[in-house]
């Protein structure tokens, strides 16, 4: 979609958003089954299984979906780790929502009303990837939920730069490692954004949060 060369450090400051999409994914193991949550997604038609064993001898499951979605489990102990990965081509729908929602903030906070389309645009792609959620998620989410993580992000954005100087508000804002992001994404024609996002909302699936840049 855009050079993604600046989204690491971005990544921990968002990461709190996910927990929503994500927290039936750490149910305990139970007994011989993985939980009912993966056992649930295991059984259905259009998935396939592989079970193995780590090379820590921990056992281990992924579960490919027909819609070209993957979730790759390991065991340890009593506890469950996952992760989702988008094998489409098309992106993964989560990672990309997480990058709208750092840019609507940053934009928001560092330079609100210069560009009212491009600020219009970005709120439009996170209402339509968070109606794509909703819809598609495997774990129960509302657009509500969605839309809070989205103004607290903005608040913590905003508490980070509000009071301070011009001057040191000019720095901060330009030393934060969303604003290259923020700056591939508004260089791009409005056609051009609404083109990718179609793209990447085209096939119903499970919203995952990898490959993410």
């Amino acid at each position: 979609m855009f050079d993604h060369r600046g989204w690491p450090a971005v990544r921990t400051v968002i990461r709190s958003a996910v927990v929503i999409l994500v927290s039936a994914a750490a149910a305990p193991a139970q007994d011989a089954h993985w939980s009912p949550f993966w056992d649930e997604l295991a059984a259905r038609s259009d998935a396939k299984v592989i079970d193995g064993v780590s090379d820590k001898g921990e056992p281990t499951r992924r579960i490919e979906l027909s819609s070209g979605v993957s979730f790759d489990l390991e065991r340890h102990a009593d506890q469950i780790t996952s992760m989702g990965s988008d094998h489409t081509g098309l992106g993964a729908v989560q990672c990309s929502w997480e990058i709208y929602v750092a840019v609507r903030a940053y934009v928001e906070a560092c330079v609100p009303g210069e560009d009212r389309t491009f600020e219009v645009d970005l709120d439009d792609a996170i209402k339509r990837m968070n109606d794509f959620i909703v819809e598609n998620s495997l774990v129960p989410v509302t657009k509500s939920q969605l839309q809070d993580a989205v103004e607290q992000r903005k608040r913590q954005v905003g508490d980070a730069v509000r009071g301070q100087s011009n001057g040191d508000h000019t720095k901060q804002c330009e030393a934060d490692a969303v604003r290259p992001i923020s700056l591939a994404l508004r260089s791009m024609s409005h056609d051009a954004r609404v083109s990718n996002l179609n793209r990447l909302l085209s096939v119903k699936r499970p919203p995952v949060m990898n490959p993410c840049l």
